[in-house]
């Protein structure tokens, strides 16, 4: 059998969005690849400055800072990612939502379960008051404007999906066929294939238990997106979970998974933290507004056993 031939991989990773960011490609000359890593970093250097709320000079600190008092002109750019999330937040029945950054913090605080119900009972955190809905624009003058001062824009949901699909484009720009784009393995996106197969497998990790891969995905110019609760999360963030849940003011603490395939690495980020938390009327009428490959929830016991569950069929482990 004849040996294969060598490819030569080309791989940079780096520091973005509070995760490691990883791409790969192969087969590009030397030179243009290395215009093309700094191209990558800058933009994702600008779309983390431009939209994280934690940054004070951020549009969106801005915007947070000031549209519940009055009017805030913004860019086309900002205007239009805004509008988006409007439109995702009707479309996964009110489950993708950008304006829970005030309560999620305050709540994120508190320690005590006390507090946490107290948080949530507080009339200027009345759920009432939240929803994406609340966020008035106006299309002529770009301008942003909150109905409320409990509202606080989270970019956090969609941010990661956003900058895949820039970085997709500058790849078409610099005729880049061949990708393998990943945000800490929970954020991914592909072009093409793999060097030595006709597409990039991706392993679903065991969420509790290290290197171990239970459910092997197949890429191909398409996105995938996994939320969920896991053994990291569960050290970081305690017993209380970190997927806040809009609709019950509560984070979800179950031992389980979500990942969800799709063309596009946006709505593949959206959709599986929606889903996550989705009862299943509501998982039922948020599949039907989106075209969805695959979406997979993994469920774990007490004792690590996991369960496998394909939104349309069920798959044993």
């Amino acid at each position: 059998m004849e040996a294969q031939s060598s490819i030569a991989i080309q791989y940079f990773h780096c520091s973005s969005m509070g995760t490691r960011f990883d791409f790969l490609t192969y087969g590009i000359d030397e030179e243009l690849f290395n215009t093309f890593q700094q191209q990558i970093k800058q933009e994702l250097e600008r779309i983390e400055y431009k939209f994280s709320r934690f940054s004070p000079q951020s549009e969106i600190s801005r915007i947070n800072h000031i549209a519940s008092s009055e009017e805030v002109i913004t860019d086309e750019e900002t205007f239009e990612l805004i509008n988006l999330c409007k439109a995702y937040y009707l479309k996964t029945s009110f489950l993708f939502d950008i304006t829970v950054g005030k309560k999620t913090e305050i709540i994120g605080q508190s320690n005590a379960v006390d507090n946490l119900i107290q948080a949530n009972s507080a009339s200027q955190f009345d759920n009432a008051l939240l929803g994406a809905d609340k966020i008035i624009t106006n299309a002529i003058t770009t301008a942003i404007r909150f109905t409320n001062p409990s509202i606080s824009i989270d970019l956090g949901g969609i941010g990661k999906g956003y900058a895949l699909e820039k970085i997709k484009t500058i790849c078409h720009q610099f005729l880049i066929p061949n990708a393998f784009i990943s945000f800490g393995e929970s954020s991914i996106t592909t072009l093409g294939h793999h060097p030595y197969g006709n597409y990039w497998p991706v392993g679903i990790q065991h969420a509790f238990s290290a290197g171990h891969s239970i459910y092997t995905c197949k890429l191909n110019d398409s996105s995938m997106s996994t939320s969920g609760n896991s053994l990291n999360n569960k050290i970081k963030f305690g017993e209380r979970g970190h997927i806040y849940h809009p609709k019950t003011g509560a984070f979800e603490n179950t031992p389980k998974s979500v990942s969800v395939i799709c063309q596009s690495a946006i709505e593949a980020e959206v959709l599986s933290t929606a889903l996550f938390i989705a009862n299943e009327d509501e998982r039922e009428k948020i599949l039907d507004q989106f075209s969805v490959n695959e979406a997979l929830q993994i469920n774990y016991d007490s004792f690590n056993n996991y369960t496998i569950i394909n939104y349309n069929t069920k798959v044993n482990p």
